[in-house]
This record gives C-alpha cells, sequence and structure tokens, in this order.
C-alpha cells in the first residue's frame, strides 16, 4: 500500500523535528542535558539535592561567621578597654573583607573548578575562626576577622553559579529561594546563638562555635561535593536555542506547531567511577582553553554593571539588605545595653527573631512565585517562537520595595 501525500508529508515533518528532553509540564529543558556522565545535570536528583543543601550550609556560615560575635560587643570591648563603638569594627571590617572575596574565588572557581574554591574557603574560615577565639590583642583580633570575613565569602559568589551547575531553568526559582533564605538567615540566627553561647560559655566561644562548624563542613563537604563546573560543547549550543524557542509556524494552516518531540527525562545512574573523578581537589576534565587571566578578578567582574538587569538588582540588594539587616545587626547591641540594659542573650534574641521570622516568610513566598512567572513567561514565550527573558524574575522585587520602607518607618 502507497502512502498518500498527507501521511508522507506527516512523517517528513516528524523527521525533520528535534528530540528534546521536557520536564513533566511539557516543557524543553533548559538547558538540555549533554550525553557526558560528568554533566551535573545528569547527576541524580539526590546528589543534586545534597550539594545544594552544603551550599547553602556554606553561605548559612559565611554570614553567621561575620555575625555571631554581634550580641558579645559589650563584654568583648571591655575585655580589650575599648569603647563599644569601636568594638564593631571588627564586624565592619569581617563584612567588607566579604565583599572582596567573591571578586578572588569566583574567577579562580570558573577555571580551576567549584570544589577546590569551596574547599579553600572552608579550611580559611576554620582557621581564621580559631585565630579569632584565641586573639590576645584588638589589633590580633582585627586581622583574623578580616580573613574570617573574607575566606567564607566563597559561597556567597559561587552559590549562585553552582545552582545554575546542576539545576534547569524552572527549578532555579526554588533553588535559589532556599540558597538565599540560608544566606540571608545566617546573619539573623547568628546572635541569637551567640547571645547564649557568651553568656554561658564567653565571647571567645562564639568564634569557636563557628571554628567547629567550619571544620564539620569541610568533612562533608570532602566526602559529598563532587566538581559541579561543566563546560558544554559547541555543537549543543543549536540545541539550547531550539529547547529556548521550540516552536514553528506552519505556512499551510497557520497553527502553530512543535518543532520537537518531547522526551520525558530520566537523569542516568552515575557510577563510582565517575563521582570519584569529580571528588579530585581539581578539575580534571578542564579544557586547555580554559585559562585564568588577570582582569579576570577586576575588570570582568565590574564591566557586568552596564547591564541595567544586573546593576539594578545589585543595587537594591545592597541598599535593601545594608538598612534592613546589617545596620541594625551593627548598632542594636550597644543601644539596648545602654537603653534598655539588655544582655547578650536579650540582644541576641531583639537583633534575631524579627529578621529571622521577616526573611524567611519572604524567601518561602518568592521562590515559588518567581518559578510560576517564569513557567507562565515561557509558555507564552514559546507560542510566539521566542524565549522568555530571565529578567522576567525580576519583577517579584516590588513587594520588597515596598515592604521594607514600610518597615523601617514603623
Amino acid at each position: 500500500m502507497v502512502p498518500n501525500n498527507d501521511e508522507s508529508k506527516q512523517q517528513a515533518q516528524a523527521e525533520d523535528r528535534k528530540v528534546l528532553k521536557v520536564d513533566s509540564t511539557g516543557l524543553p529543558l533548559l538547558p538540555q542535558p549533554s550525553t557526558s556522565p560528568f554533566d551535573p545535570l545528569n547527576y541524580p536528583t539526590w546528589l543534586r539535592y545534597t550539594i545544594l543543601g552544603e551550599i547553602c550550609m556554606l553561605a548559612f556560615l559565611a554570614t553567621l561567621n561575620v555575625a555571631i560575635i554581634n550580641p558579645a560587643v559589650v563584654p568583648l570591648s571591655d575585655e580589650f578597654g575599648i569603647s563599644h563603638v569601636t568594638g564593631t569594627y571588627q564586624t565592619t571590617v569581617a563584612i567588607g573583607t566579604g565583599a572582596l572575596g567573591p571578586l578572588i574565588f569566583t574567577p579562580f572557581a570558573n577555571v580551576y573548578g567549584r570544589r577546590p574554591a569551596y574547599l579553600l574557603s572552608i579550611l580559611t574560615g576554620f582557621a581564621s575562626a580559631l585565630g579569632s577565639a584565641k586573639a590576645k590583642s584588638y589589633g590580633t583580633l582585627i586581622l583574623a576577622r578580616a580573613i574570617n570575613g573574607f575566606g567564607p565569602s566563597a559561597a556567597l559568589g559561587l552559590g549562585a553559579g553552582t545552582v545554575v551547575d546542576v539545576f534547569f531553568l524552572h527549578e532555579r526559582g526554588k533553588a535559589m529561594g532556599l540558597f538565599t533564605l540560608m544566606l540571608t538567615n545566617g546573619a539573623h540566627l547568628a546572635p541569637i546563638v551567640g547571645g547564649y553561647v557568651a553568656r554561658d560559655l564567653g565571647w571567645r566561644w562564639c568564634f569557636y562555635v563557628g571554628a567547629i562548624l567550619n571544620g564539620v563542613m569541610f568533612l562533608v563537604c570532602f566526602f559529598f561535593m563532587p566538581e559541579t563546573l561543566f563546560e558544554r560543547p559547541e555543537s549543543e549550543i543549536n540545541t539550547q536555542n531550539s529547547a529556548a524557542s521550540g516552536i514553528e509556524q506552519e505556512a499551510d494552516d497557520g497553527e502553530a506547531k512543535l518543532s520537537f518531540i518531547g522526551e520525558p527525562f530520566q537523569p542516568p545512574i552515575i557510577s563510582a567511577k565517575t563521582y570519584l573523578n569529580r571528588l579530585w581537589i581539581v578539575d580534571l576534565e578542564r579544557p586547555p582553553s580554559r585559562r585564568l587571566y588577570i582582569n579576570d578578578f577586576v575588570i570582568k567582574p565590574f564591566s557586568m554593571l552596564k547591564y541595567p538587569s544586573v546593576a539594578f538588582p545589585a543595587l537594591f540588594y545592597a541598599i535593601t539588605y545594608g538598612f534592613a539587616s546589617i545596620e541594625p545587626a551593627l548598632t542594636l547591641a550597644t543601644l539596648f545595653t545602654e537603653i534598655y540594659h539588655f544582655d547578650t542573650v536579650r540582644n541576641g534574641l531583639a537583633n534575631g527573631i524579627s529578621l529571622l521570622v521577616g526573611a524567611s516568610l519572604g524567601e518561602m513566598c518568592s521562590s515559588p512565585v518567581t518559578d510560576a512567572m517564569m513557567q507562565r513567561a515561557r509558555r507564552k514565550a514559546l507560542k510566539q517562537g521566542v524565549s522568555a527573558a530571565a529578567e522576567i524574575r525580576l519583577h517579584g522585587i516590588w513587594t520588597g520595595a515596598i515592604a521594607v520602607p514600610a518597615g523601617l518607618l514603623m
């Protein structure tokens, strides 16, 4: 039996359509996973979420290391014979050097791998926290705190990149929400913990606690954090573009037809050989073309500020986080001790509880909302044969733009 023209045409169109991996809703996965076993998108789901939990804890520790001493500024200042305002400078220095850390660790990690950068960062945090606890003079404490702010800050810059490494586009809102929740609340939970520790064991034990936690995380990450940096082959670029705008317009009937055949994605089982390869200290799969240049440390990061979609969120976050979190952390302990005669525990509770509750509610609400916004934008874009802009997620900031100033005025 000879097939008619319509059947032949449909068969030819089906052959021309690409086979793309799709999510549970039928939308193409972005990016498309490669066939390489070293592709982190091919890691088992349990391993991807284990990595997420680890980077969340590292971001949590980065801010906890800085803020855990805040409720104990008064006894710290009394021991060194300095004013209470001067006693807050050690936290200010740690915050300042923490801002420099990502400028150093991120270019290094983009060439040699995320894993060595994380491990070096954790070790630096452990050693500097121990040095802060044993400081015999305020000058020594300032130096140790400068390193303590710089060292653990790798997660602040690399965390978002690691989320992009191991999660598909439609999953990143939820993953980034959890990461940001832990990053933000490290500084909010720290004074609560630090208040009780300082009261019962003394202010030096605030730093010992940080050293212990960094030591534990080093062991966890050494055995359970594989490398996630992966360079996708150039041949896959067209596949990624097809997944982003996977519709074409049929000329005969004017109806939009999918230009791909959807295939549900099932991550393969990771072998012991692959896992051990990705646990090496450096990235064994690094191509020779991936090199580190001096302008990667300063010029390239700041050149991103020419894009409004980068500069505006960065400025918004800096102002919001500075006034809503950092400013109370540096002033409440001194003010409440003088005005209300609070001890370290009450200072920690006053500093931490309100910010902890507010930040947690905000992050838990924002992640599903931004994921839903992106999925809606992708469906609309697919009907038009284009890709959805990543900046769609920025519309989620308007709630905070209203709530933060209102809270500060109240």
